[in-house]
């Protein structure tokens, strides 16, 4: 059994959530590790979790975090990526061994102008690029904005996800994978997957 296309699946926060997704064979478990954030997984919760799952690689994903903060994750949990959304983040933190993932959020048709600059800067840094919205109305200019961009960087789905969707970019030149988000547990071992599983099921290869 095997995925069709490369998965990320962020945000995860529970062992329910890791073992399935490991299971199912995605390629990359993302854990929040910005300390005093809304769903942060503690270097303690991290080992509980991550000692129970094999065969995918782990991120360390951060949003506002200093230079300094996402370093000294490298030190505190064994992850194989680091994700930052702040491209100017990329070049200060390229002498690591962990490779490095850039996540763009795109709100508006300003944030699509820059997309463009934003990939060139990342370009040589990264081994993927994640692009995400708060707004499927902005879904077809994405898709569009990025077939007119020459670049080899390995472009993930994150934004307006659903079967469908991820379906189509599965078989797209645009993109070389998706991400989806996990959400957390009803209570310990209780778990809804969701759009998750429906998601990966569709994707599922024999």
């Amino acid at each position: 059994m095997s995925l069709k296309t490369f998965v990320k699946i962020g945000k995860i926060d529970n062992l329910s959530d890791a073992r399935y997704c490991a299971g199912m064979m995605v390629d990359i478990l993302g854990f929040n590790l910005e300390e005093g954030t809304e769903g942060y997984v503690s270097p303690e919760n991290f080992s509980e979790i991550s000692e129970w799952v094999a065969g995918v690689s782990f991120c360390g994903e951060f949003a506002n975090a200093q230079p300094a903060e996402v370093k000294l994750a490298t030190t505190q949990y064994k992850i194989d990526y680091l994700e930052v959304q702040n491209v100017d983040l990329l070049e200060e933190l390229s002498d690591l061994t962990t490779k490095l993932i850039l996540k763009i959020v795109l709100n508006s048709t300003d944030d699509l102008e820059k997309l463009s600059s934003q990939l060139e800067l990342a370009g040589g840094l990264v081994e993927h690029v994640i692009i995400t919205s708060l707004h499927p109305e902005l879904s077809d200019a994405i898709v569009a904005k990025l077939a007119t961009i020459d670049t080899d960087l390995s472009i993930l789905r994150g934004f307006d996800i659903n079967e469908v969707s991820a379906n189509e970019a599965a078989d797209s030149n645009v993109f070389s994978g998706i991400e989806v988000e996990g959400s957390p547990e009803d209570r310990p071992g209780f778990k809804d997957y969701g759009i998750v599983m429906d998601i990966l099921e569709e994707l599922e290869e024999d």
